[in-house]
């Protein structure tokens, strides 16, 4: 096999595994935040969002590590693109119309607008300093923080599991060590064939790592949408976004004082501001039609369509 084939191969397969590992993430968060009396958007928003984030989690880590920045942050802002529009899109086409608490929603849209201010602000000058990181790690645990003292319906999942708590944290630690396994496959294999074929790695990761890292987010939310828990499916594409910017990327930019930016990656995550907004105005009356979730995805093919032509992604 050639060394391109093989390092399609590697990422297709870290792809697959992202998808069968994903329902078993989504399921233990279910039944996890229902023992623990947790609401709907609450474990949408936390801990399944934080458990099906585990692929750019390990993408960026191994990307720092590895001494391929680009690939993490190219990843993380194109997976923040795809999280906004085709995750909820998706969900809204296939289960809608999907219907939200505002309260809860209004909540995570501010908190996520608030992460992508962070990080955008750090990008501007072109270079993160690590107290930007920490600054990042911070924000989260705030947010968690408040998550903890919401209110909101306590989640009902008829069709979870009947697993016990301890069993559940076994499954879902077990499908997250799997996915940072093949997160680091991914990163290789990623590297490996920008070298072999002399393509941006900024680029194929805000493309083509960015949707593939997604899956989990992408199988979890259509597996809520489908339960009827529309509030879950969007709090998870959202919540997913927030762990993302602050956390996949903060804990592993701190790992170095500082870090030079590609300016192409900033202009990338200033059209997902763009599409922050779109999501929000689409939304803002309490659910998402199948109609909007189309504009949504219509969206997502504008910003592949930015990236291709003028160079979006690095």
């Amino acid at each position: 096999m050639s060394p391109v084939l093989l390092y399609v191969a590697g990422m297709v397969g870290s792809f697959v595994g992202f998808h069968y590992l994903s329902e078993a993430l989504v399921d233990s968060a279910v039944v996890i935040g229902r023992r623990l009396g947790l609401s709907e958007a609450v474990t949408g928003a936390t801990l399944a969002a934080a458990g099906t984030s585990a692929p750019e989690f390990g993408s960026s880590l191994f990307s720092v590590l590895l001494g391929h920045p680009d690939v993490g942050l190219g990843t993380i802002v194109g997976s923040a693109v795809y999280n906004v529009t085709v995750i909820p899109g998706l969900a809204a086409v296939l289960a809608g119309p999907l219907l939200l608490n505002r309260e809860v929603y209004i909540r995570d849209v501010l908190f996520y607008i608030l992460a992508l201010g962070l990080v955008l602000g750090a990008l501007m000058d072109g270079v993160v300093e690590r107290w930007e990181a920490l600054l990042w790690v911070a924000a989260y645990v705030a947010y968690v923080l408040v998550m903890k003292r919401s209110g909101g319906s306590v989640l009902e999942d008829e069709e979870a599991p009947g697993w016990s708590v301890g069993k559940a944290v076994a499954v879902g630690s077990a499908a997250v060590i799997g996915i940072g396994v093949l997160s680091e496959v991914l990163v290789r294999s990623t590297v490996g064939l920008c070298d072999s074929l002399g393509v941006s790695e900024a680029t194929v990761s805000v493309l083509v790592n960015a949707a593939g890292t997604s899956v989990p987010d992408t199988m979890a939310s259509l597996h809520a949408a489908k339960r009827g828990l529309g509030s879950m499916a969007v709090s998870n594409a959202v919540g997913s976004n927030t762990f993302d910017l602050l956390v996949c990327l903060g804990v592993p930019l701190s790992l170095v004082p500082r870090l030079v930016v590609k300016e192409r990656i900033y202009s990338s995550a200033a059209f997902l501001l763009g599409c922050v907004v779109a999501l929000w105005l689409l939304s803002k009356d309490g659910d998402l039609k199948p109609w909007e979730g189309i504009v949504l995805l219509s969206a997502y093919a504008g910003f592949v369509a930015f990236t291709l032509l003028w160079g979006g992604g690095g």
